[in-house]
This record gives C-alpha cells, structure tokens and sequence, in this order.
C-alpha cells in the first residue's frame, strides 16, 4: 500500500490518502461541460488509466429537436435510443465537470440518466470569472449529483481521478 506525499499545494490531510482503489478495475468517464475547460483538457493530457473524456456537447446534440414541445422532444430521443446508449456507455463512475456559468442542461440530463442507472455522479464545479453567474451551473447540476464539489481553485479534478485509483 502507497502513501501520498504532499506537496506544497495540498492540505495536510492528504499525507494519509491511501493511494490503492478500493475497487478495480474503474470505468470513469469525465463529461466536461464545454469543450474550453482547461482542467479537463489538462487532465485529459494525463492519460488517467480507465477514464473516457467525453462532452457534454455530444449529448446535447442528441437530444436537439425541431420542436420544444414534450411530443417531438420524446420523438427524438426514442429515435435515438440506441446512440444515447452507446453515449452513456457503461461506466462505474462519472464525474461531470465545468466552471459556474458553464450551460449544465446536458449534463444534468446525464445525470438523470446515469442515476437512473444506479452509477455515482460527482458533479466538479469550479468558480468562474464571471461573479453574476454564482450559483447556476452547480444549481442545475445539484438534484442529480450523488455528490457535487465546488472547489475554489484549480486541480481538483485531477486530484479526484487520483483518489477515485485513475
């Protein structure tokens, strides 16, 4: 068993993460909200073991409609049952990850889906620049997230792929 050394960055606390998975393999799979996100680029250049980056922005064109009413919208998903599934996938855990501000209605559909599914979602939702857009991305995301984390700076998502053993 490893123990985390600490770097100059981390809390104190971290010298006692145990850095063995509790389970393996992990599928994780990383939505992130906009293709812009520099920590899940960043990430994503890591190449975490068992994690599938993926955008919310795929899925969102999935589910586009002619129509807004719950007719057509129920129409086009039926049509495409079998690519939303293929989207979605079958991963162990999903962490959903954007900035305040970020447009989360994607997301938060994949939430749904995946908690209808009986897998974790972790929604990491870092600040924005932008202090009028406080609050409305982790708002969106809240009732779907088994757990939502709103860290005050940067790194935190690769140090969750890290916990979670990626």
């Amino acid at each position: 068993m490893e123990v985390t050394v600490p770097d100059r960055r981390a809390p104190p606390e971290v010298r006692y993460r145990v850095r063995d998975p509790n389970s393996a393999p992990r599928r994780i799979r990383v939505i992130a909200l906009t293709d812009d996100n520099t920590e899940v680029r960043r990430c994503a250049e890591h190449a975490h073991a068992g994690v599938q980056f993926v955008s919310a922005r795929e899925l969102g064109a999935l589910l586009q409609t002619e129509g807004s009413d719950a007719a057509s919208i129920l129409r086009r998903v039926d049509a495409n049952a079998a690519a939303l599934d293929a989207w979605l996938g079958t991963p162990d855990i999903v962490v959903i990850a954007g900035r305040e501000g970020d447009d989360a209605r994607a997301g938060a559909i994949a939430a749904q889906a995946y908690r209808s599914r009986g897998v974790t979602v972790s929604g990491v939702v870092g600040p924005s620049v932008d202090e009028r857009k406080h609050g409305v991305t982790a708002d969106l995301l809240r009732p779907h997230c088994t757990m939502l984390i709103l860290p005050v700076s940067a790194g935190y998502l690769d140090d969750l792929l890290a916990a979670l053993g990626a």
